[in-house]
């Protein structure tokens, strides 16, 4: 059996040493180092994440499955709170019944078999380099400014795509140069670190863990704000992977797909106020929103961040 063959249910079915010998065998043939191999409970469920890294960057073990993906609208029982707040929407802007919104606004449900794979923790952001403190950019910036050192509280300065925080002492926090990129420039990136996006199914495999929920934690959603005013919550949390992976609306991820994005759709509903619950329903683990994808794709589309999720093939 290769790595890519391990399953799910293989996977929970090892014994701790037998799963950490596995995981030091992917580490070896890939040239990473096995961070740790540790159990996690998430929204009720639990697994056995194995957590890889490779010059800074964190791979979580995806085990493969036959997994149902998509949603199917009809299947949702809404709270008597999100059943008012998309009542309002819908009333405000025209919408359709919830049970045909949703299924407009989510892939359509499937049977896929994905093999294992590692997939990263983070999204990578393919316009962003990390500077050091002693980097000519940052001394030139911070001689610019003026900045004063020690005293005074957190700040940011942004010149030239340098952008540079600081610490409440008035040190350097973390400094990083910040470019503009394309889809393209961004898969060139990824493959210079031998690396590749996630397809969609991937990414949403990724994001769900097997749930078949209409988000990664359950079918409910917060009633007093948008997920951007929640910085705790179960969209906050690393999934049952162990992955930081649709906790944003506003940090969507491009996929190999390159009209697919996933995980968020940019800030649109939060920013233009479409109401809660379709605040939230942008970090369902399917969302899908088709114009906000082709219109990044358009002449008109305006990328500032260009998110992909990283994946690590064990075949």
């Amino acid at each position: 059996m290769t790595h890519a063959d391990l399953t799910v249910a293989q996977w929970r079915d090892r014994t701790d040493e037998s799963a950490r010998r596995i995981a030091q065998s992917i580490a070896d043939r890939r040239d990473l180092k096995l961070v740790q191999v540790y159990p996690r409970e998430y929204a009720g469920r639990s697994h056995r994440v194995a957590l890889f890294e490779r010059e800074g960057q964190r791979f979580a073990l995806v085990p493969g499955a036959q997994v149902q993906l998509g949603y199917d609208g009809g299947r949702f029982a809404p709270s008597p709170e999100q059943a008012a707040s998309y009542a309002e929407s819908a009333d405000e802007y025209g919408l359709p019944e919830l049970a045909e919104l949703l299924s407009s606004m989510t892939s359509p449900v499937r049977t896929v078999e994905l093999p294992a794979m590692l997939v990263a923790v983070e999204a990578m952001d393919a316009g962003v380099s990390f500077l050091s403190p002693d980097d000519p950019h940052v001394r030139e910036l911070l001689a610019e400014a003026g900045v004063r050192r020690g005293g005074g509280t957190m700040s940011m300065r942004r010149s030239g795509g340098v952008k540079i925080e600081f610490d409440e002492g008035g040190q350097v926090r973390s400094a990083r140069l910040v470019r503009q990129v394309s889809y393209d420039d961004a898969l060139c990136e990824a493959a210079d670190l031998g690396l590749r996006p996630a397809t969609p199914d991937e990414w949403e495999y990724a994001c769900g863990a097997g749930a078949t929920t209409l988000f990664r934690w359950g079918d409910d959603s917060r009633d007093d704000g948008y997920p951007y005013d929640h910085p705790v919550g179960p969209h906050r949390d690393a999934n049952l992977w162990g992955l930081a992976i649709g906790q944003d609306p506003y940090r969507h991820e491009w996929t190999s797909e390159r009209t697919i994005v996933c995980g968020g759709d940019g800030g649109g509903a939060t920013c233009g106020g479409s109401g809660f619950f379709l605040g939230w329903l942008t970090l369902a683990t399917a969302y899908r929103d088709t114009n906000f994808g082709l219109w990044l794709n358009s002449k008109d589309g305006y990328v500032d961040r260009l998110l992909l999720r990283p994946v690590i093939d064990l075949t």
